[in-house]
């Protein structure tokens, strides 16, 4: 459960309570006080000779401290001072540390390093309320049950943090019923109190219609709270509302606001897509070189198709200078990653020595990869290696094959390669036939070699009935887009 708890820091364990710095006895700010020896400004006891309890501020006597529960935080208060980050006894149960140096005793943890959630014991930013180890230092139910009550006790006298970690119980089943409807009562609690991390659940649980009626607007006025308070998901969910007018007027500017916001907040999905749109010239002016930039920011954190598309542009040298071993790189590990483009794009640059030696075997490779995951360029140039026995024993089987699959995806040269399979029965029964209904495909895409091949079937009768008048419209067509050979055939005619 992310949160971002604020400013206050806890004097004891050093941790960021989300208010100014409070004294834990009084609950007041502690220039307002000193508790050695002197008066509480609050109750007015003198706190020299009672022993307040620094949870619930109440004296001793009245909570049995042998083996009561704090009525406030739920803490078994007959135990020794706890860590509030594992749950177990400090080594200095009463002296107060910087946050430089402190250890959690369970995890090991420099507390001052990182500001950990007393949760689930991660940093507050890079957790989710979902995950499995959010009672990661629980062993049995009964212990998810009791922190479910501590969190519950909390909540129930408004503490933020704790209705936002009790509504991630409910959502999730962690330590009770899962209920949603109750997740979102408390997430609500939390996020009027402003819990930044409340408010973007809030308003995915609107988006989503988690837990409540599904409502664009009210997705948006959450997402817009804690976005204001500089949540970066919230700003990308409010960026992608406001580009496609879901919950409040269409407004691209305001798009590219919030998801440059989270971008700059090193938002991976914000930065690829701000690259995408100065790449493309959609609602910014074109930019290649600021195309690149956010790539490459977003490719830096393993963004697959920010690599992909960074690699493309090392390799035509579009806003940045042509570098094709850098291209390489890219390739390889959006590739490494399975991205099929990636990996089509990486057997060309084998097979060409862009940035690579030649390797007709590695080309092979990374050919079969994304044709396997069904990119059908891919498809088509594995079948030409199987045709041709580069890289790979010869297999006409094999070509036809993989001529079918790229075929049947609607691309033009594995048709008319296909025909000719048929045509020329090359790893396939001959059936003319077949040959003519691919050629007449891939022509009627456009492609010259098949409207050509076409033109040979009408004028031979090879497939089809034979008929003059066919031929020459195909030979025309093809030989108006270059097609040397539709040319010549047209002279022969004395066209």
């Amino acid at each position: 459960m992310a949160g971002k708890h604020g400013g206050r820091t806890c004097p004891k364990c050093g941790m960021n309570l989300g208010q100014k710095h409070l004294c834990p006895i009084c609950d007041k700010p502690e220039p307002e006080q000193q508790h050695g020896g002197r008066v509480c400004p609050k109750c007015g006891m003198n706190l020299g000779q009672k022993h307040l309890c620094p949870i619930c501020d109440k004296p001793e006597p009245e909570q049995q401290r042998g083996g009561r529960v704090c009525p406030k935080c739920g803490m078994n208060l007959g135990q020794k001072h706890l860590c509030p980050i594992c749950d177990r006894p400090e080594t200095a149960p009463e002296q107060e540390q910087p946050r430089g140096g402190r250890i959690c005793p369970k995890c090991g943890t420099s507390l001052g390093q990182k500001h950990l959630c007393p949760i689930c014991d991660r940093p507050e930013r890079n957790h989710d309320a979902g995950s499995s180890d959010v009672f990661r230092t629980a062993s049995s139910p009964v212990d998810k049950a009791d922190a479910v009550n501590r969190y519950r006790a909390a909540a129930e006298h408004g503490d933020a943090d704790a209705q936002y970690n009790l509504g991630g119980c409910f959502f999730y089943g962690l330590g009770v019923d899962e209920n949603k409807s109750e997740a979102v009562k408390w997430w609500r609690r939390a996020a009027e109190q402003g819990h930044v991390e409340a408010q973007y659940e809030l308003g995915e649980c609107f988006s989503k219609g988690s837990g409540v009626d599904r409502s664009a607007s009210d997705a948006v006025k959450w997402w817009r709270r804690a976005a204001e308070q500089g949540h970066a998901e919230a700003q990308y969910e409010l960026g992608g509302y406001y580009y496609s007018g879901l919950g409040v007027d269409e407004n691209k500017s305001e798009a590219i606001k919030w998801w440059r916001r989270a971008a700059e907040q090193g938002h991976v999905e914000a930065q690829y897509w701000l690259g995408n749109f100065y790449y493309s010239g959609l609602v910014v002016d074109k930019n290649k070189s600021e195309a690149v930039k956010w790539w490459r920011r977003a490719a830096e954190q393993g963004h697959v198709e920010a690599q992909y598309w960074l690699g493309g542009c090392y390799r035509t040298g579009q806003g940045v200078e042509k570098n094709e071993t850098e291209a390489v790189k890219w390739y390889r590990l959006a590739a490494d990653q399975g991205e099929e483009g990636a990996q089509y794009c990486l057997g060309r640059c084998y097979f060409n020595g862009w940035g690579v030696g030649k390797n007709d075997a590695e080309a092979f490779k990374w050919w079969r990869k994304s044709a396997e995951r069904d990119d059908s360029e891919a498809q088509l140039w594995l079948g030409m290696l199987y045709m041709a026995g580069r890289g790979v024993e010869k297999n006409e089987a094999e070509a036809a094959k993989w001529y079918r699959r790229a075929a049947d995806q609607g691309n033009a040269e594995a048709q008319t390669l296909l025909g000719n399979c048929y045509l020329y029965s090359l790893g396939v029964t001959k059936d003319a036939k077949e040959a003519v209904k691919w050629y007449r495909r891939a022509a009627k895409q456009g492609n010259t070699e098949a409207q050509y091949n076409l033109g040979l079937c009408y004028s031979q009768g090879e497939g089809v009935k034979e008929d003059r008048v066919e031929a020459v419209s195909w030979y025309r067509l093809a030989a108006e887009q270059g097609h040397q050979d539709a040319r010549n055939k047209l002279k022969e005619m004395g066209l």
